[in-house]
């Protein structure tokens, strides 16, 4: 398989407006711009128009490795921003380049349903966040734009 190009994309920040300055003049990002999940989908729509398939695979929580009770809520809504809330801003803004009966998925985790000792720090409340907004996304996006919209573990 050969891909056309690969996007960097911080799925955290939604447009330009919402990077902090901490973040945009870090090293990590130099050299990269356009990598807020509007700035990808509009790289997307201008280089290929449309697209089948939108593939969600992303999980940080900066606290992952302390039990919740111990975790803060800083580190908490961050797990649930990053692994749970992007699949939402990805498919407001790649929906509309969907082609009808195209697919959206996400990968989850066997943490929303059952204890794992060490998947903490909110990880386990954000992939049941993404089980159940993916149900409403499938309803949602399924009406508006056509597509499939399911997670798998």
């Amino acid at each position: 398989m050969d891909f056309a190009h690969i996007y960097p994309m911080d799925a955290v920040f939604d447009t330009p407006e919402d990077v902090p300055e901490e973040v945009a003049t870090n090293k990590r990002y130099a050299g990269n711009d356009g990598y807020t999940v509007s700035e990808v989908a509009e790289k997307v729509k201008k280089d290929f128009g449309s697209i089948d398939v939108l593939v969600h695979s992303l999980a940080n929580g900066p606290e992952v490795t302390k039990p919740l009770l111990e975790t803060s809520r800083k580190g908490y809504l961050a797990a649930l921003s990053a692994s749970s809330y992007s699949y939402v801003s990805m498919l407001q803004r790649f929906g509309p380049l969907m082609n009808p009966g195209g697919a959206a998925i996400s990968l989850t985790y066997l943490a929303s349903e059952r204890v794992i000792p060490g998947y903490g720090g909110g990880m386990s409340s954000a992939k049941a966040a993404l089980e159940s907004d993916t149900k409403v996304l499938a309803y949602e996006a399924g009406r508006k734009y056509k597509v499939r919209v399911n997670t798998i573990s």
